[in-house]
């Protein structure tokens, strides 16, 4: 049995301002139209961050049905979970009778142990997904809650309880071999981020909650992984099942860190036997447009020869001092340029330094630290610190009470 694992198409997202559009319409071109006719697919799992924020742009919403559409003509499942940028109220709106067209959302807690359910002559399996869980909002004492850990590796575990019991359960009425596979969106332990995940969670500012221990999932075959945009495998989880992790990564970079990458999908074989290492084959996205980063002083720069291209750019600059208007004068040059970086600011982790993000690829609570620097000429204390995170932690538990 086959399996395409992607994830983190993040419809909708800009890069510095740019839109990606024609990158998101090529990707979804071809994976629809190259990709599952050649490898016939039996399902297909897209695990999580469909959309880069809870209310998408049209475009984006209609991109995304148009290339469901496309992928139903080819007769294969599909199975989609909710990312932390998904709303997953809005996600799974009119969602629930598409499962006998082949679509099935996992956007609900509820949810989490209905399997998809695949059929091969000689073993069953079982994939279920996991949509992102938020331990501020999704534990607690009320009926919509589960009464466990405040952690993501608390939500994950329950999550996986539920899950094994649905499959232990479907293991007493056949004698026919049962095979699962899990799709999540998570940060696990040990996995290698970008500049482009935005999510408080998952970095140090909190120290690590947000990271979540990989033996939640031992005794799953396959665990389909979204959520870090880079590529790369946890494969040191191997359970009674001989379990297999592996993030897909984001189809195209959404960010400068990840312009070395090589974006791809995952083609993952099953059989009655489970999954091995060799049974998991990496296929190449196509790279719709290159990425840039040049660095050097300003006169070194403004002398240097740089042939024509259509490729992003980045500069980071090496002087001590930069003129106001710098940003302006390199794009003189480069009419490409997206990104502009002051290498000793970038090296003193100094906020205000770091010209090449805009706000809207920030967190708030990074947009406050740098207001609050700004106007006070020295980086918050960590008393302060501790303010603004607890403030915009309790501002995103309201706002996801109020979309519930």
């Amino acid at each position: 049995m086959k399996i395409l694992h992607t994830s983190d198409w993040h419809l909708g997202r800009r890069l510095h301002g740019e839109s990606l559009v024609s990158s998101h319409e090529r990707f979804l071109s071809w994976l629809h139209s190259e990709i599952i006719p050649a490898h016939k697919p039996d399902l297909l799992v897209v695990a999580g961050d469909i959309y880069d924020r809870g209310i998408p742009p049209t475009d984006a919403i209609e991109l995304f049905e148009d290339s469901l559409a496309e992928i139903q003509k080819h007769g294969v499942q599909v199975l989609i979970t909710a990312g932390n940028h998904d709303s997953r109220v809005r996600l799974g709106i009119n969602t629930r009778f598409m499962s006998g067209l082949g679509l099935h959302f996992r956007t609900r807690l509820q949810d989490v142990a209905i399997p998809v359910v695949l059929e091969a002559p000689d073993f069953t399996l079982l994939a279920y997904g996991i949509p992102y869980l938020e331990p501020d909002v999704d534990t607690g004492p009320a009926d919509h809650q589960w009464q466990v850990d405040s952690s993501q590796t608390g939500v994950l575990a329950e999550a996986m309880r539920r899950i094994h019991s649905d499959v232990d359960a479907r293991k007493s009425g056949t004698t026919k071999p049962i095979r699962t596979l899990v799709a999540a969106h998570a940060f696990v332990q040990g996995a290698t981020g970008s500049d482009s995940e935005r999510n408080i969670k998952d970095v140090t500012l909190v120290g690590g909650l947000g990271q979540a221990d990989a033996g939640v999932f031992a005794g799953t075959d396959y665990v389909a992984m979204g959520h870090i945009h880079r590529p790369h495998a946890t494969s040191e989880i191997r359970g009674p099942g001989s379990t297999l992790l592996r993030y897909s990564g984001s189809p195209i970079p959404f960010s400068f860190s990840e312009r070395h990458d090589e974006k791809q999908i995952l083609a993952v074989t099953i059989d009655k036997n489970g999954v091995s290492d060799s049974g998991i084959e990496s296929i190449v996205a196509p790279k719709i447009r290159g990425m840039r980063q040049i660095e050097g002083t300003l006169a070194e720069i403004q002398s240097a020869v740089h042939p024509e291209s259509d490729d992003w750019i980045k500069v980071v600059l090496a002087d001590k001092e930069i003129p106001s208007n710098v940003f302006e004068t390199i794009k003189l040059k480069f009419k490409h340029l997206l990104a502009l970086d002051h290498s000793s600011m970038a090296d003193s982790g100094s906020a205000i330094g770091r010209t090449e993000s805009l706000l809207q690829d920030l967190l708030p609570e990074e947009v406050t630290r740098r207001f609050v620097e700004r106007i006070t000429q020295e980086k918050p204390s960590d008393a302060i610190n501790q303010l603004i995170d607890s403030c915009c932690n309790e501002v995103r538990i309201e706002r996801s009470q109020v979309a519930k």
